[in-house]
């Protein structure tokens, strides 16, 4: 069976859509310019900054100083867009910039800093991103990817979509028709951070709406590579951190051969053919072997993935979703008596780890217990550490979510 390439006069392979994540406070190291800028800036005590107080800075402290740094270098001249899911957004020639507070970053998960690249400046690099503007310096293993689209453009008059057929791995297939004509295709589903798909590069340039107004400045991008902007199609995977990282340990910008390697790995797999009679009757009966024209996209690639460990729930996280639990079930279902609050706290949190965690309430209050809980659980950097346990030991007997 014989298996071609998509045929083009003309192809353009490269990263299409770049989000990454970091972290403010892991940008003041000794080789930085934040560094020296921090170094001698006044503290509250009326004294100045000595390489030796950075070394003893806590993250807090840290993004603090950074955040300074990037107002007076950077976002003076910026452009404020808004307010989004708890970042502050700016706008610069080459990326946007979200910021989020140190404290809801940490109580959230999340990383405090979110970057998004312009397509133009995307488009100016090779594969490799050399040249990529990173907005603290430092290196690609400081920035971690969030989301990362691997785009191939390719200039053709063979329509790979109307009237094709798909084989790969994907479940999910889900097209858009307009008088008879594909204009795009999907394998697999946004949500599970994994989707490939397929689209008439030209209609989508040329199509202007509301929804969607034309962007002249990318088509004057597509014109200058291909000559203009008939007859071309893009193919694009678009893979998320949530499939990223558990599936082929892809954490940061320093794994962008893994990137490469993982886009091999499955767009290799996929298959295209023409909707006949006669190829429909082979996958009927699954003779793929048999099916005639066979194409593909790129060369596969086996591309080893990452073991998954199921880690069982911690001590502090039963104890953390039991309060929760026990929170809202009051809000729909009225006040409980201390004693049945008590019970209920230990039943979920029991229940969620799969054994007796030994609650010991002893004398003090469901409300005590709460607040105690709450100063662990809104510890930062251990600087509350001994205090928060200290308060914490009477009320959970064997809970230490630092052991």
């Amino acid at each position: 069976m014989a298996i071609n390439k998509i045929i083009s006069e003309k192809q353009l392979n490269y990263i299409e859509t770049l989000y990454l994540y970091t972290n403010l406070e892991n940008f003041i190291a000794k080789k930085s310019t934040a560094y020296d800028w921090i170094i001698g800036m006044d503290k509250d005590d009326g004294g100045i900054v000595l390489p030796s107080d950075v070394e003893k800075m806590y993250d807090e402290e840290k993004y603090k100083h950074m955040l300074t740094y990037v107002y007076d270098t950077m976002l003076h001249d910026a452009e404020h867009i808004g307010e989004v899911k708890g970042r502050s957004w700016y706008k610069f020639d080459n990326y946007r910039l979200g910021i989020m507070s140190f404290h809801t970053a940490k109580k959230s998960n999340q990383f405090n800093v979110e970057i998004q690249y312009t397509q133009s400046h995307m488009f100016s690099l090779g594969e490799k991103l050399k040249g990529l503007d990173l907005p603290f310096d430092g290196d690609f293993n400081q920035y971690h990817i969030r989301r990362i689209d691997v785009s191939q453009i390719v200039k053709t008059s063979y329509d790979y979509l109307t009237n094709k057929k798909y084989i790969s791995s994907y479940r999910v297939e889900d097209r858009i028709t307009k008088n008879g004509i594909v204009e795009t295709v999907y394998l697999g589903h946004r949500k599970n951070g994994n989707v490939f798909r397929m689209y008439n590069k030209t209609i989508e340039l040329l199509t202007d709406n509301k929804d969607h107004p034309i962007d002249h400045k990318k088509i004057e991008l597509f014109s200058k590579y291909f000559g203009d902007i008939e007859d071309l199609y893009t193919f694009e995977l678009e893979l998320h951190r949530k499939y990223l990282k558990p599936n082929f340990g892809i954490d940061t910008l320093a794994d962008l051969e893994k990137v490469y390697s993982a886009y091999r790995e499955m767009v290799g797999k996929i298959r295209i053919y023409e909707d006949n009679d006669k190829n429909r009757k082979h996958i009927k009966l699954k003779h793929h072997d048999r099916i005639e024209d066979l194409m593909c996209f790129t060369e596969y690639l086996e591309f080893k993935r990452v073991d998954q460990k199921r880690y069982k729930p911690s001590k502090y996280y039963a104890i953390d979703k039991a309060v929760v639990a026990v929170e809202r079930y009051e809000k729909s279902m009225g006040n409980l008596s201390e004693a049945d609050k008590i019970l209920m706290l230990d039943e979920i949190a029991n229940r969620l780890i799969g054994k007796d965690i030994d609650i010991n309430i002893g004398s003090d209050s469901y409300d005590e217990m709460k607040e105690k809980h709450k100063l662990l659980r809104d510890n930062q950097d251990n600087i509350l550490q001994k205090e928060a346990l200290r308060a914490f030991k009477k009320v959970a007997h064997n809970l230490n979510p630092f052991r």
